[in-house]
């Protein structure tokens, strides 16, 4: 049974269920638990549990939607999309006889106010809001017992299916993005697909601005909430996490808020404090990046692994992902995907004029805010030690890489439960195991080697093991500590071929108060000073 197969079957189980209990039918719900997957079974029992007990209730919807159904003037067409809350169907106002998107809720989502409030609150948002870029809503009700809402039809797909349709054997070009969106125009008015995306985009960041100023917050932006009008027109839909001011945070239920690959770090802290405009900013970013690289920035097995990586790892940059794009592309997008609001663009039309920028092959303000690589690096590492220090954790990974490993690579970031090390790796690396021509941790692997313990070339550490390790204890090729062994020895207490220390072991020995041994004088006197 597929997905949808099964949505369909739990909604018309529930209505069931429910018009049985309100006729004062007796009703054994284990004979419906049996029509579903076992793995669905518990969540059904749920439902059921909730309407004996008068906690909720379903309306009647024992009738199934589809093709030729009329819902208040409005006759169904075919269905044309669906999600967790709700399904799309295209739909003729008769009245009208105009086409028009009609979205229903769910009524097995229905037992619960909450999921009804939620819905509704889409409409109201929606409805403040007049804007090309906007998808409009003409009216809201409930008829056959669904709740449904009445909006403009986009005659195109969605951002998310745009970007499954473009090439995967090669770099994209505008041509590419204007077949896939079904907009000649775009690939002929700019000359680089991250131009022509930015053009996509620039209206959507605007739209978004201007329900910022009228206090709606989306709070759910990605790629399949934006559509695209075959005359390659963007609109952003499905304001159903949206609020605005004075609006009690949905959050406080416990509820996850937004899709996790798209989260802002705010939202995926799942906190009580609520979050502003610039969590829009951040999801717009994420979008940014996905549509010029091709992947998303966070990626897990599971949504808490994913929400982790929000909170607290560093994607790699989008030039360093996909080599056409420019300094300038790389700057807004870490900009609009800053780990903190305030780093942020202020409001998403600041973002959009950003945009703008980019489509037209201008410079941006982001660029020239960070700078040259020596002062984005120093700025970036005066950042990490100050939240690693105030505990919140640091991860950074530089744009740049060589042999297919990062210039730099710091890794400070909070530990995850049973989490032992944080590994670093790198050409100049930092962690608690950290890899790296340079290496700096509490185990150190690199041809210089800084730590507790250090392994490679030339290594200060506790413990040091390589070429020339100078540490407590030294084993290596010229090695020197408080106990060094190696091939040539200098320590307290000495082993090697070579050793001088106050006690030293070997072929040529010089120890303290001993009689110097002229050839392990020789030597020392020849290659130590070059360590």
């Amino acid at each position: 049974m597929d997905d949808r197969s099964l949505d369909d079957l739990m909604d018309q189980l529930v209505a069931e269920y429910s018009d049985r209990v309100a006729a004062g039918e007796e009703v054994r719900d284990g004979d419906l638990l049996e029509r579903v997957p076992m793995e669905q079974r518990q969540n059904l029992g749920r439902c059921f549990r909730m309407i004996q007990s008068g906690l909720a209730s379903a309306p009647s919807a024992s009738r199934p939607l589809g093709p030729g159904t009329v819902m208040d003037g409005y006759r169904l067409v075919r269905e044309i999309g669906r999600g967790g809350m709700s399904v799309v169907y295209e739909a003729i106002q008769e009245d009208l006889e105009r086409r028009i998107a009609l979205k229903v809720l769910r009524p097995g989502l229905a037992l619960e106010r909450r999921h009804v409030d939620r819905f509704r609150r889409e409409a109201l948002a929606i409805a403040r809001l007049q804007h090309p870029n906007i998808v409009q809503v003409y009216t809201v009700g409930e008829a056959l017992g669904h709740h449904y809402i009445a909006m403009e039809l986009v005659d195109g797909k969605s951002l998310a299916a745009v970007l499954e349709a473009l090439p995967k054997d090669r770099a994209w070009t505008a041509m590419d993005l204007a077949d896939a969106v079904g907009a000649p125009a775009l690939g002929a008015d700019h000359e680089s697909y991250h131009q022509a995306f930015c053009a996509l985009m620039t209206p959507i960041a605007r739209a978004i601005g201007v329900a910022h100023e009228l206090g709606i917050v989306h709070r759910d932006v990605k790629p399949s909430n934006i559509l695209i009008h075959k005359d390659g027109r963007p609109v952003i839909a499905d304001f159903g996490l949206a609020k605005g001011d004075g609006d009690p945070g949905l959050s406080l239920s416990g509820e996850p808020i937004g899709t996790p690959f798209y989260m802002s770090p705010e939202q995926a802290a799942v906190i009580e404090s609520p979050v502003d405009e610039r969590t829009d900013v951040y999801s717009l970013g994420v979008t940014l990046y996905e549509g010029l690289t091709g992947r998303r920035p966070f990626e897990g097995p599971t949504v808490l692994a994913v929400i982790d990586s929000i909170r607290h790892r560093t994607p790699p940059s989008v030039r360093s992902l996909s080599k056409g794009l420019t300094r300038d592309v790389d700057a807004v997008v870490r900009r609009a995907m800053a780990k903190y609001p305030e780093d942020r663009y202020s409001t998403a039309i600041d973002l959009s004029s950003e945009l703008n920028a980019l489509a037209q092959g201008l410079t941006t303000r982001a660029a020239a805010r960070e700078g040259g690589p020596v002062r984005r690096f120093m700025r970036l590492v005066k950042h990490g030690a100050l939240v690693s220090m105030t505990g919140y954790g640091y991860e950074y990974r530089s744009e740049r890489t060589f042999l297919g490993l990062p210039l730099v690579h710091i890794n400070m970031r909070q530990r995850r439960p049973g989490q032992l090390v944080r590994r670093a790796k790198g050409w100049f690396a930092v962690g608690d195991v950290a890899v790296g021509f340079v290496a700096c941790g509490s185990c150190a692997i690199g041809v210089f080697g800084f730590g507790a313990l250090a392994i490679g070339g030339l290594c200060w550490a506790g413990i040091g093991v390589g070429i020339a390790p100078f540490a407590g204890l030294s084993l290596g090729v010229l090695a020197t500590g408080g106990l060094a062994a190696g091939y040539a020895a200098i320590g307290g207490l000495a082993y090697g071929y070579y050793a001088h220390g106050g006690a030293a072991y070997g072929v040529h020995a010089s120890a303290e108060g001993a009689q110097p041994d002229a050839a392990a004088q020789a030597f020392f006197e020849t290659w130590m000073p070059w360590f």
